[in-house]
């Protein structure tokens, strides 16, 4: 099955987007914090969303191989698919309340122990969407449309109870703390978009034949998902202007999701059809997308190297030179430690080894020894694969 580096590329994008904007946001003077309200409204959506979108479709192409070995093996079943799948998203949430109680710890403010971080709603959206990877894709649209429509106005209910000690305090508190990072129904919506965007990719990798397959790409993914671009972006504008400037607007995620699909479209596009070379695997933005989790956890470092010293003008220079050295930092960590320093394939080796060692004491209590130690085969063969 192809992989698609152009997937990479983009979210690559989305991480190095959210170091950059969150060394605007700690280094910048207060007077000067204008500069990064620019970007976090014009591109933060992009970045986000975009983040939320490929761990969509990467998780729908990670299920389909997972199904394909169901099919091929004995040894894997559909229980330890599903397991899997489901403890990838607990030990996501595991390391995410970890993050955030250090964060709650640190601002003296322990409400932010539940708090939408990326890595927490990532992992709850990939315990949501399990029960969605069986159902259409048309089904997933129209179920994400309504939803993400019922969040804005749960929104607006709500509102004016943030902050109090009652349960619709609690329920605000729960589903948007805070707003300006990733509540869970608009992005797990984003998530779910992305789902499908990667079943029909998924769909038309398939097709053995090029010219075939490269016809559909063409005019079934292509050219169709940058025309959805297109009018979704112009719409996010046009509605309610200047609301798609508000990162928590209905606007402004629909805005978001217009950008998605004109950059993962383009930069497919740009692949597919050799506009531009992706042969090297190992470009800027790669690593970034390689070590994504592993960024998000340790980019905060750069927070106390400028905190609050920079000006929109004398910002520029530390900038750049941080980020060439962080860039050349990802570098050595891929060529020496590989995925051994990548979270993401730290939580993909071991939820798979739980959920090979669950199976195997199933088959042992109904006396499959048999069975059992095929499993500790496939157990010891998937643990080298991935190391």
């Amino acid at each position: 099955m192809k992989r698609y580096k152009s997937i990479d590329i983009v979210r690559g994008i989305a991480v190095f987007g959210m170091v950059f904007g969150h060394i605007l946001n700690w280094w910048l003077v207060p007077e000067d914090y204008w500069l990064y309200l620019f970007v976090y409204y014009l591109l933060g959506p992009l970045a986000a969303g975009g983040f939320l979108f490929l761990s969509g479709l990467s998780g729908v192409f990670a299920y389909k191989k997972a199904l394909i070995m169901v099919d091929k093996s004995e040894d894997f079943s559909m229980n330890m698919v599903r397991n899997g799948y489901l403890l990838r998203g607990l030990l996501l949430l595991i390391i995410s309340f970890i993050y955030n109680t250090l964060i709650a710890i640190a601002i003296n403010d322990l409400t932010w122990i539940w708090a939408w971080f990326v890595l927490q709603t990532i992992g709850f959206s990939l315990l949501m969407s399990w029960p969605f990877l069986n159902t259409s894709k048309k089904f997933r649209i129209i179920f994400g449309s309504i939803i993400l429509i019922v969040n804005f106005y749960l929104l607006e209910l709500l509102t004016p109870y943030q902050g109090q000690a009652n349960f619709a305090g609690v329920l605000y508190h729960v589903l948007f703390n805070p707003l300006d990072l990733y509540p869970i129904i608009p992005f797990f919506v984003i998530f779910l978009l992305g789902t499908v965007a990667g079943e029909l990719l998924y769909e038309i990798n398939s097709i053995k034949n090029q010219e075939e397959r490269e016809h559909a790409l063409k005019h079934k993914f292509i050219f169709p998902i940058f025309l959805l671009g297109i009018v979704l972006t112009i719409f996010a504008i046009i509605y309610q202007y200047p609301s798609f400037f508000s990162y928590y607007k209905f606007s402004a995620i629909v805005f978001g999701i217009g950008l998605i699909c004109l950059l993962v479209s383009t930069v497919i596009w740009f692949e597919e059809f050799e506009k531009i070379t992706t042969k090297k695997n190992y470009n800027f933005f790669y690593y970034y997308s390689y070590y994504s989790f592993t960024i998000f956890l340790g980019h905060n470092v750069l927070y106390f190297l400028f905190y609050q010293q920079l000006n929109a003008v004398t910002i520029w220079i530390p900038i750049i030179i941080t980020l060439f050295l962080f860039t050349l930092l990802l570098k050595f960590m891929y060529e020496k430690l590989g995925p051994k320093a990548s979270l993401k394939a730290g939580i993909g080796v071991l939820s798979l080894v739980i959920a090979i060692k669950i199976e195997q004491r199933k088959y042992i209590k109904h006396g499959k020894v048999e069975s059992a130690l095929h499993l500790g085969r496939l157990l010891k063969f998937g643990g080298k694969s991935r190391s």
